[in-house]
């Protein structure tokens, strides 16, 4: 096996992403996992290891993380603080961002406990979840971004910039939103 071209991105940049070569490459039977050649079908389906759930908790913590970033800023920006903490733009949009990922804490609690008691639509729900998740997650770090940096302050903060930047990859994450509708057309 060797390493071929390495991929960069703009977010997720801890999951390095590269092609794996693999030259008169031999697995033993015993070591086989599903059917020969049809891995990709590991990956399909409500089984899957990394689904549409997990995704939409991980854009929850992300949004937590952003809200928490964007309160701290808020507080320790200026020194007296009542330029943000008075400031009604900036109240609306941590207003927003919190209302944003309360729904989205509801949404994944909904689905987490549709998928423990094997009731509702889990299989559908979870990938609602995932679009909602994208919507959310990109919304949510943008007005933090907009928060570190906007309000009449140029600047850049990393770590709300790379926030952002992890947000990105939710729109590609399991298909698009529109492939992703198609895919639960008969709900």
């Amino acid at each position: 096996m060797r390493i071929g071209k390495i991929f960069n991105k703009s977010g997720w940049r801890f999951y390095q992403n590269a092609e794996l070569i693999f030259e008169d490459a031999r697995v033993p039977h015993a070591n086989l996992v599903g059917e020969v050649n049809k891995g990709h079908y590991l990956r399909a389906g409500s089984a899957r290891p990394f689904g549409d759930f997990e995704l939409g908790a991980h854009a929850l913590g992300i949004c937590d993380a952003a809200c928490d970033m964007a309160r701290e800023h808020v507080g320790t920006r200026w020194p007296d603080a009542a330029y943000f903490d008075e400031n009604q733009a900036v109240q609306l949009k941590l207003s927003e961002m919190g209302h944003l990922t309360e729904a989205l804490r509801s949404f994944v609690l909904r689905v987490a406990a549709e998928g423990n008691r094997k009731t509702g639509d889990y299989a559908n729900n979870a990938i609602f979840l995932q679009n909602f998740a994208a919507d959310v997650i990109h919304r949510v770090t943008a007005l933090n971004l907009d928060i570190h940096g906007g309000e009449g302050v140029v600047g850049m903060d990393a770590r709300a910039d790379k926030l952002v930047r992890d947000a990105v990859m939710w729109t590609h994450l399991a298909g698009d939103a529109v492939q992703r509708m198609k895919a639960v057309r008969k709900h």
